[in-house]
């Protein structure tokens, strides 16, 4: 997608933020420029040293300075965020374009957004609103973002939007309804992932394995494994058919997977997504 020169804001730089900005830089499209803004000064002075992006003074500079804000706030902090965003965009010039708003707030719904703004903007302005659920997978460009939008985006609008996520995360549009389980399963997911990977690196070294051995092959075999699954030569084969390649009857994968099975793996793993989900539900 070929763009003139976009500012893209960012009003909250904490851990979410910071992988997406990161993602973006990491891509170097050229036609990006990254702005930040954050309550605490020595986040943006870590997020300006690491990622080397620039900063402004306040929520209502991002806000006119930008061609897209991300408002990458607490769900708490939104609120207020969108009061003094719509107060700066009541002063805006006539001919003065409106930035795209893009929160990636969790629990934060469009229709609240909405709310908040139309009861502070004067009448006749019409915002483009998206919401999306990233994920810190981002920070290497292999992040998750859902999205979902509102009805005043145009498809120029969309595009603009998925080009900029795009640079750190594969996108999936979807329905608002399902942003909770989305939370849940991808927004969390990664941490599932770590955990995971931690029990078979201290398994491994209670083997005996060094621990830097014991992570170089659960890492490459989790790599491996993400990529067999997303592989278009194998995207009709079904989970299960992928896990009998692997297992031998009587084999010691066969061992393996009677032990996970034994510990209900796959009941504590949708505990733990439905866990999230009702924590997700229930955010704001």
């Amino acid at each position: 997608m070929q763009l003139k020169k976009i500012n893209v804001g960012f009003i909250g730089a904490g851990n979410m933020a910071f992988g997406l900005i990161s993602g973006i830089i990491t891509a170097n499209p050229q036609d990006i420029k990254i702005i930040i803004y954050d309550t605490d000064p020595s986040r943006i002075k870590f997020v300006k040293e690491t990622l080397s992006v620039n900063s402004l003074d306040s929520i209502g500079e991002i806000v006119e300075n930008c061609d897209i804000v991300f408002i990458a706030v607490k769900p708490y902090s939104v609120e207020s965020v969108l009061e003094v965003a719509a107060n700066t965009l009541n002063n805006f010039k006539k001919n003065k374009s409106l930035p795209l708003f893009i929160s990636i707030a969790g629990g934060v719904k469009i229709g609240f957004m909405e709310e908040v703004f139309n009861r502070t903007l004067k009448t006749g302005i019409s915002l483009k609103i998206f919401r999306i659920m990233p994920n810190i997978n981002s920070l290497v460009g292999k992040g998750m973002s859902a999205m979902c939008h509102n009805v005043n985006v145009s498809k120029e609008d969309l595009d603009l939007a998925v080009y900029i996520l795009e640079t750190s995360s594969k996108v999936l549009s979807i329905e608002e309804k399902y942003f909770d389980a989305v939370t849940a399963l991808s927004g969390s997911g990664p941490a599932y992932i770590f955990l995971i990977a931690e029990g078979l690196i201290e398994a491994g070294v209670k083997l005996g394995l060094p621990r830097d051995a014991a992570k170089i092959l659960t890492v490459q075999t989790l790599l491996g494994s993400a990529e067999l699954l997303s592989s278009s030569a194998f995207s009709k084969t079904s989970t299960k058919d992928l896990k009998d390649m692997v297992t031998s009857p009587g084999g010691t994968t066969a061992y393996g997977l009677a032990k996970l099975e034994e510990g209900r793996i796959k009941h504590v793993l949708d505990s733990a997504v439905n866990a999230a989900y009702l924590r997700a539900k229930g955010l704001v």
